[in-house]
């Protein structure tokens, strides 16, 4: 059995929905923004992986045409909810067929959602964006960095001084060891990627990582000319910068005419 039903049951939970409403875009994503905006500004916008609209709440008020979704409907039917009159679909980015070929300008995959499938389905995300981005069109995404130098963790227990904080330390590592030890199975290393049960939300999801030399070879295998990286604290790497120290990593992306070419915008 594969493990998609692990994450998305992770997505789908109450606590974390409303986790998720509130947080800050990130340093990286203010810098490409700013950087990018003509690219996206009065223009039509596709937001994948919403959540409960961190991005969602800046997104819209700058696309002509603004679309979002998520595949958790807990969080799509929050992010209804706050803003009301979007425009936002639970769907999956491995099938996106509610969406015309080249509907959208702009496609943006935040928060590393595309690490939550495994490497089959990642590259039928890749189909799907591409079929739905015109040519010419811009996709900026994240995802986890397989460089990391601490991309590998075991639960450790804190210690507190405090006799309720300990206690509530104490839970939490015993969650995380629970957690652990059932998704450790899913683990493994390929040549070009690995499948992480890393320490997001107490060992509760199994990620893909990858380095940057590989993911550029997957846009471009998918007709995506890679044009920058940029590292957790908002540096452009290039595309082939130091990345040891970034957990995540950025990737910004034209999609390629029928011709080989970047169509003009």
């Amino acid at each position: 059995m594969g493990y998609d039903h692990i994450n998305r049951g992770t997505y789908e939970r109450k606590r974390l929905v409303e986790r998720y409403t509130y947080l800050p875009l990130q340093i990286a994503e203010v810098m490409f923004l700013v950087k990018y905006r003509d690219e996206y500004v009065d223009k039509n916008v596709l937001d994948i992986g919403c959540g409960a609209g961190r991005t969602t709440a800046y997104m819209r008020h700058w696309a002509k045409d603004y679309t979002c979704i998520d595949y958790s409907e807990g969080m799509t039917d929050h992010c209804k909810r706050r803003f009301d009159g979007i425009r936002c679909l639970c769907c999956d980015v491995r099938d996106m067929s509610a969406f015309r070929d080249q509907e959208f300008d702009f496609v943006l995959f935040a928060n590393n959602g595309l690490d939550s499938l495994d490497h089959d389905d990642r590259i039928k995300g890749l189909l799907e964006v591409r079929r739905v981005l015109k040519d010419g069109g811009i996709f900026i995404f994240s995802s986890h960095n397989r460089s990391y130098r601490h991309c590998r963790s075991e639960p450790k227990l804190e210690f507190a001084l405090d006799p309720a904080a300990m206690f509530r330390k104490v839970t939490l590592h015993r969650r995380r060891c629970r957690n652990r030890q059932k998704n450790r199975i899913f683990e493994r290393d390929e040549e070009k990627f690995s499948i992480i049960n890393d320490s997001s939300h107490l060992y509760s999801l199994i990620t893909y990582y990858v380095d940057q030399r590989t993911q550029a070879e997957q846009l471009r295998e998918q007709d995506f000319e890679p044009m920058e990286v940029y590292d957790w604290a908002g540096n452009s790497l290039g595309l082939h910068g130091d990345d040891q120290e970034s957990s995540w990593l950025y990737y910004v992306a034209r999609k390629l005419g029928q011709n080989g070419r970047a169509a003009t915008p």
